[in-house]
């Protein structure tokens, strides 16, 4: 533990492999719980007025940011990604950290996708965690949240193959079965960390 009294867990995953619902399970087991994904729908309305000046009317619902049509702009370009992303992550970031630093004690959970690319959250997380599932697992869960399926693909090619990014994390959860499979592996992971860090 290098927080004092506080375990750092960071949980990330491909899109629908899962990894929100093993954060949501960290949660219940005792842990604080930061969501990336809540968080950067904040960021957006700090950076509005660039989003705007650059993708124009399209992305706009009023004078607030639309999370639907600035999600099929960015992702089905590379460019107004790495924009969107430059432009976001940073603050994003910082909001992250911020949110960790006012929790003064316990486990806390970071919920992020992208957790794997950004150095700097990995340099406080404890434990990363990764959370995998196979392509058609994720593309039946992303069809019932209302992603289509070309949508759900051009999300999937934007993220790092899970084999990239495997070797990084503590822990990898295999998330093809019921949420009762996924529980226990959760649990069984919890109190791994939990007596870890009593023997530190």
């Amino acid at each position: 533990m290098h927080h004092g009294n506080k375990v750092i867990i960071g949980v990330g995953g491909n899109i629908g492999s899962g990894k929100t619902l093993v954060s949501r399970i960290f949660e219940e087991l005792g842990a604080h719980y930061i969501s990336a994904d809540e968080i950067g729908w904040e960021v957006l309305s700090d950076i509005t007025g660039e989003l705007k000046e650059r993708f124009g009317e399209i992305v706009m619902d009023g004078d607030t940011i639309d999370k639907k049509k600035l999600r099929s702009v960015v992702f089905s370009n590379q460019k107004n990604l790495d924009y969107l992303n430059g432009l976001s992550h940073p603050i994003l970031v910082k909001k992250i950290l911020k949110e960790i630093e006012e929790i003064e004690s316990g486990m806390v959970v970071i919920d992020a996708a992208l957790i794997f690319d950004w150095p700097e959250l990995m340099q406080v997380v404890d434990y990363p965690i990764l959370v995998v599932s196979d392509n058609e697992v994720k593309e039946k869960r992303v069809l019932k949240r209302g992603i289509d399926k070309q949508l759900f693909r051009q999300i999937l090619e934007s993220q790092k193959s899970e084999a990239e990014i495997s070797n990084l994390a503590k822990f990898v959860i295999k998330n093809n079965g019921t949420v009762d499979v996924l529980k226990a592996q959760c649990q069984d992971i919890y109190k791994e960390i939990k007596n870890d860090c009593r023997m530190q």
